[in-house]
Parts: structure tokens; sequence; C-alpha cells
């Protein structure tokens, strides 16, 4: 059972340090939601341009459901 709680407090500090370097980059944007995106926008055309990073695209249209699937059908 130890060994469990070590994980998890690991996994806890992990978790707290993220938050808060998230916290810090929002706060240099005025936590504009606005500007935070085109900031992270900004870096991630940087880190494409490197060709150091492998990036997966968005398809661009919308994958078709089989009907059965679909959550616009109603019984």
């Amino acid at each position: 059972m130890r060994d469990r709680e070590i994980i998890e407090n690991t996994e806890c500090e992990i978790v707290n340090e993220v938050r808060e370097i998230r916290h810090k980059i929002s706060a240099r944007f005025n936590h504009d939601v606005s500007q935070l995106v085109a900031h992270y926008q900004e870096m991630q055309e940087q880190m494409r341009r490197s060709g150091k990073y492998k990036f997966a695209d968005l398809p661009s249209k919308k994958p078709k459901l089989p009907e059965s699937a679909d959550p616009e059908v109603t019984d």
C-alpha cells in the first residue's frame, strides 16, 4: 500500500506543478482567453516550422457516422 501512496503523491505533485505553470502562462496574458489562444497558436506554428515536432492534423470533414450511431437520429 505504501507504493501506491508514493505514486499518488507523485501524481498530485505533477498535476499541481502543471496547474501552476498553466496559471503563470495565463497570467502573462491577463487571463484573457483570446490572447492565450493566440499565444498557443503562435507556439504551435513555430514548432511546426522548426520541423522538430510532428503534428496530427485534424480531419477537414466530419466523419460520417452510421445512422445507428448518429446522435441526432431519434426513434
